[in-house]
């Protein structure tokens, strides 16, 4: 499943109007581990779905949203459900750890 790249309205609007968990995925194109993740993410994207919409942010494009979220590093995964955030994961992570915190919070 392609991933959602989105900006700023439009993020408000996934956070408030999804049933389902949202996880945003904060990224620059010059972030090697965020470019290697991203076909991993799209399967995890397949795998929850029914739990979980993810969708992207591109840091250099969307710096109020950085700053709003608090991110100093890509790649950011931040976990919403129900607008409040349940879990971050930061840095070059596994997709194990991204599995685990999805599982974990469905």
């Amino acid at each position: 499943m392609e991933i959602d790249e989105v900006n700023a309205s439009s993020l408000a609007e996934v956070v408030l109007a999804e049933s389902r968990g949202v996880v945003i995925d904060f990224w620059g194109t010059w972030c090697q581990p965020c470019r290697t993740l991203r076909p991993h993410l799209e399967n995890l994207a397949d795998e929850y779905g029914a739990a979980w919409r993810m969708v992207a942010v591109h840091v250099d494009d969307n710096e109020d949203i950085v700053e709003k979220y608090g991110v100093t590093a890509t790649p950011t995964f931040v976990f919403i459900k129900g607008g409040d955030e349940v879990a971050r994961i930061t840095g070059a992570v596994t997709m194990g750890e991204i599995a685990e915190t999805l599982a974990a919070n469905a």
